[in-house]
């Protein structure tokens, strides 16, 4: 690990791991979408 990191910027690069994994990728279980895309589909069915 370089010794330059901080505990504030890794806390900050798993956050926005975090979001992506939750929010942006696709999920198996909702069809390969996306949360806001399942989401999307829900509301105008």
């Amino acid at each position: 690990m370089d010794a330059d990191v901080t505990v504030a910027a890794l806390n900050a690069a798993l956050r926005d791991w975090e979001d992506t994994y939750n929010h942006v990728r696709p999920h198996q279980a909702l069809g390969y979408r996306t949360p806001n895309e399942f989401l999307a589909s829900r509301a105008s069915a």
